[in-house]
């Protein structure tokens, strides 16, 4: 086949964006300590009304690492970390990729089984955990079933809150923690560390001079669920997590020249979890490189409105969020308060579900921030396009980044690229568009991972090199891409719902459902139809609170009926209290379908 690429993107390229960068090949240590040595006294953290500088954090940083080394540490080995959005993760983070080690990330809300699972796969041996997690997935287990584990750190959130604020929070149960005199110190043959007395131990002993190649070296190793089977380890070097934040910023510093200049003064907003390759890589990762302070977030406080507050106080000058967090902030009728206060907030990036149109625009009017969409991937870093900010497009991702070209194949093989589609909009292609124009998404680009760890297989299927030497990553995501060249998502290939012979992606069902004004949040699936041939459409619907009681679901599938094409509006309409999600706010289609 021919391997040529139409880049129709070119065209509409924004404004002052480079097109192609001169990466630095530089360690992810090296990119906070310059970070350091450019913004020594501007803050790094605010945590709850705790504070600290770059050249402090770095401090801290060097004196963990250290204390690492002395346990036994070295270049290569893996370190998993179990800890919500707080200092200890930042310090651990980048105290691990300086010694060459690399960061296991594990999502906090992982129990028992999907936590040994991760440590075995991974090799982990060592995992920094919150006490509070460990007290409720891992105290009295079996901690044998973790072979490669020799050493445990605990650590508690009063550590980093300001003094009166750990006292009181403890004395009246508002801070979940495991009581200290609990803290074992040995569990068969693993034993266990305080936190705090690594980073002591680290005054005594000179950090280690590692050698680290960036782009051979993994720094960080993501795990992923796919598109089948167990969870795999996405190994991502240091040169692609630190393209992929310079390739963000480029974004953001051409179009909202506001984030440039904020550099050493505004504040990120760190919402998403970094337990998730995008909070680690758009939040805690960009936020460092651009010397932001890091607004940290263990949890979306429970009045969302409060997070305009922190955001405003703390002069945050940008923020990436999940559709769902921008939908709450919306919902809460005390955001109106903050009407004109943001004067800082100036980029907004929604990422992890399309964003409905609606969303953006109270959210836009509130704030008088812009938002724009993105797609990525934990293999991509995980950025890969986004949409202009002064020339958004609705329900599109937007067009690739800096030095990143994407191309449409065919579902069956893989081998024939598709032609870009001649609509501007595809919202509305037909069954013929999509035969011709609708494939699989592949992406090429310094930001693709090295491979998945211990998975020679799966790597070959997901990196494929074309005839002029060009390594792609087959995403499982079906899209097209329009005429001008932004990019529109379907659907993942194992979501797609085959309906009496047709194609039909939930994820187009259900922004056309978003539209009606009672629905709140909406997710659709295949179900077996009750033929016993095939699949049926059925949607899960929460609806807004003033609308409960005024709206039945026959009234809503009639509305599907008269709003959306007939072999893709719902046959089954089941309204639920909520939708279950993500960690980062994704819809789980699969445990509807369960």
């Amino acid at each position: 086949m021919s391997d040529e690429i139409n880049q129709p993107w070119l065209d509409f390229w924004p404004e002052g964006v480079p097109r192609h960068i001169d990466y630095r090949e530089i360690s992810l240590g090296d990119v906070l300590k310059n970070t350091a040595e450019e913004f020594p006294n501007s803050q790094a953290i605010y945590f709850q009304g705790w504070r600290t500088t770059y050249k402090e954090l770095n401090t801290m940083v060097d004196q963990f690492a250290t204390g690492l080394s002395k346990i036994g540490i070295k270049k290569g080995d893996v370190i998993a970390i179990d800890v919500p959005n707080i200092p200890q993760f930042i310090i651990a983070f980048y105290a691990t990729v300086r010694l060459g080690a690399i960061v296991n990330p594990i999502i906090p809300l992982n129990k028992f089984v999907e936590i040994v699972y991760q440590i075995n796969d991974s090799n982990s041996t060592i995992l920094i955990i919150l006490d509070a997690i460990y007290q409720g997935y891992l105290h009295g287990k079996d901690l044998s079933k973790m072979p490669s584990l020799k050493n445990v750190i605990l650590t508690g959130l009063t550590e980093y809150l300001p003094k009166i604020k750990a006292v009181l929070g403890s004395a009246l149960g508002k801070v979940p923690q495991m009581k200290k005199k609990l803290w074992p110190t040995q569990v068969g043959d693993i034993k266990f560390h305080k936190f705090q007395e690594i980073l002591q131990d680290g005054l005594s002993i000179k950090l280690p001079d590692v050698k680290i190649n960036p782009k051979e070296d993994t720094a960080t190793l993501i795990y992923t669920g796919g598109t089948t089977g167990m969870p795999k380890g996405v190994q991502l070097s240091h040169y692609n997590m630190a393209v992929n934040a310079e390739q963000g910023a480029a974004w953001m510093y051409n179009q909202v020249p506001e984030t440039r200049e904020f550099r050493g003064k505004g504040g990120v907003g760190c919402l998403v979890p970094f337990g998730h390759v995008f909070g680690i890589s758009t939040g805690m990762s960009l936020g460092v490189s651009s010397g932001y302070k890091l607004i940290l977030f263990p949890a979306p406080p429970e009045k969302r409105s409060d997070v305009l507050k922190i955001l405003m106080k703390e002069k945050a000058v940008y923020i990436p969020a999940v559709p769902t967090l921008y939908n709450q902030i919306n919902q809460d009728p005390d955001s109106e308060k903050y009407r004109n206060k943001l004067p800082n907030l100036a980029a907004c990036l929604s990422g992890g579900s399309a964003l409905p149109p609606e969303v953006k625009r109270k959210f836009e009017d509130i704030t008088g921030a812009l938002i724009i969409e993105g797609y990525g991937a934990s293999e991509t870093a995980p950025i890969v396009t986004g949409t202009p900010f002064h020339r958004y497009k609705p329900n599109s991702a937007g067009m690739p980044v800096s030095d990143t070209t994407l191309k449409i194949v065919d579902l069956e093989e893989g081998t024939k690229i598709l032609p870009i589609c001649p609509n501007e909009s595809c919202e509305n292609c037909g069954e013929e568009e999509a035969g011709k124009f609708i494939g699989e998404l592949c992406v090429n680009g310094p930001q693709v991972m090295k491979g998945y760890l211990n998975k020679p297989e799966d790597t070959k299927y997901a990196l494929r090199k074309d005839s002029q030497g060009r390594i792609w990553y087959y995403t499982a995501d079906i899209a097209c891409i329009d005429k001008e060249g932004y990019l529109h998502l379907k659907d993942r290939k194992r979501d797609m719902i085959k309906y009496k012979g047709h194609g039909v992606f939930p994820a187009e069902v259900e922004k056309l459902i978003y539209q009606h004004d009672a629905v709140n949040e909406v997710g659709v699936i295949g179900v077996p139809h009750p033929d016993g041939v095939g699949q049926t459409i059925k949607a899960y619907i929460s609806i807004k609170e003033e609308f409960k009681d005024k709206i039945t679901e026959e009234d809503m599938l009639e509305w599907c009926k008269d709003n959306i094409s007939p072999y893709k509006y719902p046959r089954q309409i089941e309204f639920i209290e909520e939708l279950p999600k993500t960690l980062i706010g994704k819809i789980l289609r699969r445990e509807l379908r369960e």
